[in-house]
């Protein structure tokens, strides 16, 4: 990851292909929650780019439980969203 950033003409094609393998299915299952399409794509680029931005942190300090305890907090966040949509 930050290898596509000191040196994006070189790796920044991998990282946003990495990327966008996992934004367009999660935007996929959001939209089959029932989402229009716009939100299900805003949706699944905050869970991926949040979740990178997470797993990326420990890396820098180490600290892997608060990265995880970041990332439940965000489901907590998101979810009641998701089961809303789903349940119309």
């Amino acid at each position: 990851m930050s290898a596509s950033l000191m040196h994006p003409e070189r790796y920044g094609p991998v990282m946003r292909e990495l990327i966008t393998d996992w934004t367009e299915p999660a935007a996929g299952l959001f939209a089959g929650l029932g989402m229009p399409a716009a939100r299900a794509r805003s949706e699944a680029a905050l869970l991926v780019d949040a979740g990178f931005g997470l797993l990326f942190a420990p890396l820098a300090d180490s600290d892997r439980d608060r990265a995880d305890a970041a990332f439940r907090l965000l489901l907590d966040r998101l979810e009641p969203g998701w089961r809303q949509t789903a349940q119309g």
